[in-house]
């Protein structure tokens, strides 16, 4: 807490946020300490892409780790704990600043405060309050949990659309997996979010015919737009935008963890300056600027024009494309754009291809699963009317 005296408000802490759980090779490279949470997440070692009819498996220079957002949680909270801060479970209800500190009414009552952060997500009501003019593209999504852990524990499968900013996601985690859909906002409303998740599961181990429908919940994501770099309404000298609520989540995969633990970190770092937050904008800007403008080229270059759907097309038949993509998907893995590590891993990945012709992975998608005894070869698993509901 720097000498602060820390209040956290957060009605549902530790919670489970919709949200894949995926923690990045870079985001152990930033912050150290998620390494405690290896013993609770599971280690992912590569990576399947699918388009509409392909899909390949692109193995990982460095592994990524998948954790549930409620042990995430659990963790950051105990360390606030032992840190000092003080846990308030009170719903912030209204946020005013008169002449002096700021004053917050929550169910359980008022509390004044000198300084005020806002790290309460994309649809953050800290940022109404301190930058009402500050608009953040958010993106809805869509997330099922089934229990176990699918076929391949140690494979992420992310599934892109034709014509869509956004992807399918299946996040293996420890003992249940997190499916689910992310989408340019307005892009999708919820039954065709839900539909896509539905489609997914009958094509896999968990066939809607055999499992019952887990459990679902949506949420948004808040991603950068910072027109011009402009990173001032971030923060003022009492107020400061954290994680989604500042927009900082990455234009292109939408991940957010990473980015929301960075800039606390930068934010302690502007608090020990001069026992404020004056100086965050600018640390946030030098932090986060270059890494969303090359974002924001990679998230054009994939979903407009449709170049990403055509490159998975390609990649069954083009060592070369398939490199391309195990390149992006390794740079986004390590968060490093850098020409020269583009070239370096574009042509390992093609070696590593052209070594291995025939390759299991390069198998076509799988195949959507049937209810036996059903006459009609196109009825859906979950409705099968009378017939034997196992998958074939």
């Amino acid at each position: 807490t720097h000498g602060a005296d820390v209040v956290l408000l957060d009605p549902k802490a530790p919670w489970e946020k919709p949200c894949g759980g995926g923690l990045t090779a870079a985001a152990f490279d930033d912050v150290p300490e998620l390494h405690e949470l290896e013993p609770l997440a599971r280690r992912i070692e590569e990576v399947r892409v699918e388009g509409a009819a392909h899909g390949f498996t692109v193995p990982l220079s460095r592994p990524i780790r998948v954790v549930s957002r409620l042990a995430l949680a659990r963790w950051q909270l105990d360390r606030a704990r032992a840190a000092g801060a003080v846990h308030l479970p009170d719903r912030v209800r209204f946020i005013r600043r008169g002449r002096g500190p700021w004053s917050i009414t929550t169910d359980a009552g008022r509390i004044r405060a000198a300084f005020l952060v806002g790290a309460d997500g994309a649809s953050s009501l800290v940022r109404r309050i301190v930058a009402p003019k500050f608009n953040v593209e958010l993106a809805p999504t869509r997330v099922a949990f089934p229990t176990g852990t699918g076929p391949k524990p140690g494979t992420i499968v992310l599934r892109f659309f034709a014509g869509t900013a956004g992807y399918l996601w299946d996040f293996p985690r420890p003992d249940h997996r997190s499916v689910g859909v992310g989408v340019q906002d307005g892009s999708w409303q919820r039954p065709r979010m839900d539909a896509a998740i539905d489609d997914y599961r009958q094509e896999g181990a968990d066939c809607l015919c055999t499992v019952a429908d887990p459990s679902r919940a949506g949420a948004v994501i808040g991603t950068a737009q910072m027109g011009h770099g402009d990173y001032s309404r971030v923060a003022g000298e009492d107020f400061a935008l954290l994680g989604d609520a500042a927009g900082l989540a990455d234009p292109t995969t939408g991940e957010g963890i990473r980015n929301a633990l960075r800039s606390a970190e930068l934010l302690t770092t502007a608090w020990a300056v001069d026992g404020s937050f004056v100086h965050y904008s600018a640390l946030a800007r030098r932090a986060f600027h270059r890494e969303f403008y090359v974002s924001r080229i990679v998230r054009r270059m994939l979903y407009e024009g449709e170049t990403g759907s055509k490159m998975i097309m390609r990649s069954s038949a083009s060592p070369s494309v398939y490199a391309a993509v195990a390149s992006l998907v390794n740079a986004a893995n390590e968060q490093d754009w850098t020409l020269v590590s583009l070239v370096r891993r574009w042509l390992r990945a093609r070696r590593w291809v052209t070594s291995r012709a025939e390759r299991e992975q390069r198998a076509p998608r799988r195949t959507p699963c049937r209810c036996s005894g059903d006459r009609d070869a196109t009825r859906t698993p979950d409705a099968c009317h009378g017939a034997v509901p196992a998958c074939g």
